[in-house]
């Protein structure tokens, strides 16, 4: 007695929250009667009456207003006081808080009392033992039925309509709705609860009650109807009996999904086809799990898409002008279709899958019969293509003999036609699901007004069904029989992109050739490995760039995209590229076709797309271009060093950093020179910006990490034209020459930081190596007198040269990097040459370092101070 009691509290509770649902309805009703009646008391003229409605017909735009023709003035004999305007009309109000307690929420407490009132009179009756439980029931209904009596009186003698009032009359839907709560109430006591009747005639009255509610909503609203429906929904999982029949079950399902759908065609309330949806989604997962391996597995199977058919063919066309039309056409569809894609995974049955594949009919007939219904076939086929990858696949071997000489296995022979039998309903489903939707869009295309969609599905569909099929069964080995296949499906592609040409249809044109070459790209996926295959995926960049120029198809551009993520992923992401086998051949290697053969093609799309809009895909290849050509540079220098060995554990050696930071520096300068020569591309100008970054932090690390703390690092025994200039010079120089014209300053202050650093490190370790040609590391040879008097003259040399550099150019940091070097030379010889320097060496050291300071006076007296000038007389 207790569910009884509850059912009905929250049967109670759902009409009296529902009802509220119907209050902005009626409120915006009564606000078009108020105006109406303004108007006539305002004298304005109305407008034969129009039509009622469709509660999916979009609003009409108001009328521009009328100016009123102006009267000719009456001659005026005396001055008069001017009129002042007519008065208006009553202005609306808004409800007041008695109005909104007495009329609207007065009324839906007053029936939730009613209900409350059945439901503790049937309580007591229970405790004081005054009836059985038929009596209780019997009376239970009674009531349901005198309320709902109740509400049809009252609705044949509606209450007087006042002007102050903004809503109708509710007392008619809200005894209606908890009539038909305590009715269901009754039923599931009589069925269920007390078993008074068996169980197959209990959950007809369940099911006869709901349905009643569904059609007291063409009467009362569809607060009524959302009782009617949840209880319709709900009806089979209150009823227990031994042997479920799922196939009558979903039937009957089937049948309230029309029901509910019906209403909402006629009343117009979205949220009733929301609740549907999910109901039925519902139904569908939990069918599923009951039915799990049956032979009922069908029947939830078989409901999904033709609940999903239900919801888009009951939708009245007027609907789909708006956007919350077709978001009900679309997202019970898509709901319905995931629902159906939960049975999939291991199903023990073919019923989940044909299930999926049912969507793929009912989207393509509803999508040529409707056009604005077109995204339908699109979430069709994805349906189908996560039901293909969800697949339980079994376990198989292709039978096969062996072909022996002389007792040696020479090749082995398959016995049996291929496909085995354990594939044949994996791959026949693939085969349906792409027969479907390529030759509907390839007919569609030529007669619908929206043929570039109906395009799309014959160029994109059966290349991904071939893709997830090809993945599922080899598991993307190599194989020249599935590229076949994908030379087929380009040859077909190619044969509709043929026949677009000759109709006129450029952009259809341009879809097929572009599933041409996706189908070429997959094939070529099949029978290449390693770096061979991101070369032929990188290489249809270029044509994709033709086509779209050629037939303006901007939906091209997204897959150039796509393609291009592919590439910089496979080649800057992939760990397994150190494991390519490029050979041992230096520059003339593997190495070129992996990376250079992309960054070429990558540069040479991004121009072809740049001709028709300059945006993200341009910025991407371009930058992938950029990226390619430094990995291909390092990893080259990598290989020649190395013998071949780039990927492996060789150690990192001076020459060879120093050999990449000068191939860094040069194409940093290479990538400023082409950003100023292009127009000032912004990818091009991060680019060498971070390259130059790069540089300096990389030419850091070589300063600290000097062959003159390197006792193994060998070097040419050449001066000047070494390793060194490679690691300091030219580098620092190049960076140097960057300043000019530098914007952001804290770039151009590390860039100049590092050139001084860099020439400094080059003079001073060039000096060192000089004196030590075969090995200038300090703890192999100790530094000399003459050596330390050579650092004094090369650091007042090397200062020499800023400050003339400063001077010429006027540029104060460089004269004011040139004092530091030129005090750094002092200190040197304060410190160091006073202690370590004897004899003529001391003295060269202090003679030489007076006369620069002298010689440093004087050109800056001459260069760099401006004398002031003399005042006259």
């Amino acid at each position: 007695m207790e569910g009884f009691l509850i059912l009905l509290v929250l049967g109670f509770f759902l009409g009296w929250a529902l009802g509220i649902a119907g209050y902005r309805k009626a409120s915006a009703l009564q606000r078009r009667v108020q105006a109406l009646e303004d108007a006539v008391r305002n004298g304005a003229p109305l407008a034969a009456p129009a039509p009622l409605p469709s509660p999916w017909d979009k609003p009409a735009e108001a009328p521009a207003p009328v100016e009123p023709v102006e009267p000719a003035p009456k001659p005026v004999e005396e001055p008069a006081l001017a009129a002042g305007p007519p008065p208006a009309g009553p202005s609306r109000r808004r409800p007041g808080l008695e109005e909104l307690l007495t009329l609207r929420w007065g009324t839906w407490l007053g029936a939730g009392a009613l209900l409350l009132a059945g439901v503790f009179l049937v309580r007591t009756a229970v405790e004081e033992g005054w009836l059985g439980p038929g009596p209780r029931c019997a009376l239970a209904g009674l009531l349901g039925l005198l309320l709902i009596g109740g509400a049809f009186w009252l609705r044949r003698r509606p209450a007087a309509e006042r002007p102050g009032i903004p809503w109708p009359d509710q007392a008619p839907p809200a005894l209606a709705a908890g009539g038909l709560a305590i009715l269901f109430g009754a039923a599931y006591a009589t069925g269920p609860m007390y078993g008074l009747v068996p169980p197959l005639a209990g959950f007809a009255l369940l099911a006869l009650v709901a349905l009643a509610g569904i059609t007291l909503a063409l009467a009362f609203g569809p607060v009524v109807a959302a009782i009617g429906i949840a209880g319709a929904y709900v009806t089979p999982a209150l009823v227990e009996t031994q042997d479920p029949s799922l196939p009558g079950l979903f039937l009957y399902l089937l049948a309230v999904t029309a029901a509910a759908l019906a209403v909402l065609r006629q009343v117009g309330a979205a949220w009733l086809g929301w609740c549907a949806a999910g109901a039925s989604a519902a139904w569908v997962v939990a069918g599923g799990m009951i039915a799990a391996d049956s032979a009922a597995a069908w029947a939830p199977a078989l409901f999904a898409p033709a609940a999903a058919g239900l919801h888009v063919g009951l939708l009245p066309r007027a609907a789909l002008a708006s956007g919350l039309g077709r978001r009900l056409a679309l997202l019970p569809f898509a709901l319905l279709a995931a629902a159906g894609l939960v049975l999939v995974p291991g199903a023990g049955s073919l019923a989940p899958a044909a299930g999926i594949l049912l969507f793929s009919p009912i989207a393509l007939a509803n999508a040529a019969w409707e056009r604005r219904l077109m995204p339908l076939p699109f979430l069709a086929a994805l349906a189908g293509l996560l039901a293909l990858l969800a697949w339980t696949i079994p376990a198989w071997l292709a039978p096969e003999e062996a072909v022996t000489i002389d007792g040696m296995v020479q090749a082995l022979l398959p016995i049996h036609p291929w496909p085995p039998e354990a594939l044949r309903p994996f791959l026949g489903a693939a085969l349906l699901l792409a027969a479907m939707h390529g030759l509907t869009g390839a007919w569609q295309e030529r007669r619908s007004a929206r043929s570039l969609a109906w395009a799309a599905l014959p160029a994109a569909v059966p290349v991904l069904t071939l893709l997830v099929a090809y993945a599922r069964v080899r598991g993307f080995a190599l194989d020249g029989g599935w590229a076949l296949a994908a030379l087929a499906l380009a040859a077909a592609s190619t044969g509709l992109a043929g026949l677009a040409m000759r109709a006129g249809a450029v952009q259809r044109a341009g879809a097929h050739a572009a599933g041409a070459m996706a189908a070429l790209a997959l094939g070529a996926a099949m029978v290449l490995a390693d770096q061979w295959l991101t070369l032929a995926v990188a290489l249809f960049l270029p044509p994709l760039a033709w086509v779209e120029g050629r037939s303006g198809l901007a939906p091209l551009r997204r897959v150039a995209l796509a393609v291009a993520g592919l590439v910089l992923v496979r080649l800057l992401l992939n760990w397994h590229v150190a494991e390519y086998a490029v050979g041992a051949t230096p520059v003339l290697n593997g190495l070129l076709p992996a990376y250079g053969l992309p960054a070429a093609s990558f540069a040479l799309a991004a121009a072809m797309f740049r001709r028709r809009r300059d945006d993200l895909l341009v910025g991407v290849l371009e930058a992938g271009a950029l990226a390619f050509t430094t990995v291909l540079v390092l990893a080259e220098i990598r290989h020649a060093m190395t013998g071949g060995d780039w990927a492996g554990s060789a150690d990192w050696s001076f020459r060879e950093a120093a050999l990449q930071l000068t191939a860094l520096a040069l194409l940093a300068s290479l990538t400023r020179w082409l950003e100023r020569r292009l127009g000032g591309r912004r990818v091009l100008g991060v680019g060498w910006r971070l390259l130059f970054t790069g540089v300096a932090g990389f030419g850091a690390v070589l300063v600290l990490a000097n062959p003159a703390f390197d006792s193994e690092a060998g070097l040419l025994p050449v001066p000047v034209f070494n390793e060194l200039a490679l690691a300091y010079a030219v580098p620092g120089a190049l960076a140097g020459l960057a300043l000019r014209g530098l914007a952001p300053r804290l770039l151009a202050r590390i860039l100049a930081c590092y050139a001084l650093l860099a020439g400094f490190a080059w003079v001073t370790l060039e000096t060192r190596h000089r004196f030590h040609p075969g090995g200038m590391a300090l703890d192999l040879e100790p530094v000399g007198g003459s050596e330390l008097y050579a650092y004094s003259g090369a650091w007042l040399v090397f200062g020499a040269g800023l400050l003339a550099l400063g001077i010429r150019q006027q540029v104060p940091a460089l004269r004011l990097a040139a004092l530091g070097v030129i005090g750094l030379t002092i200190l040197k010889a304060v410190f160091i040459d006073m202690a370590e320097l004897e004899g003529l060496w001391r003295v060269l050291s202090f003679l030489g370092l007076g006369l620069a300071l002298i010689a440093l006076g004087a050109v800056y007296r001459r260069f760099v101070v401006t004398p002031a000038p003399v005042p006259p007389g």
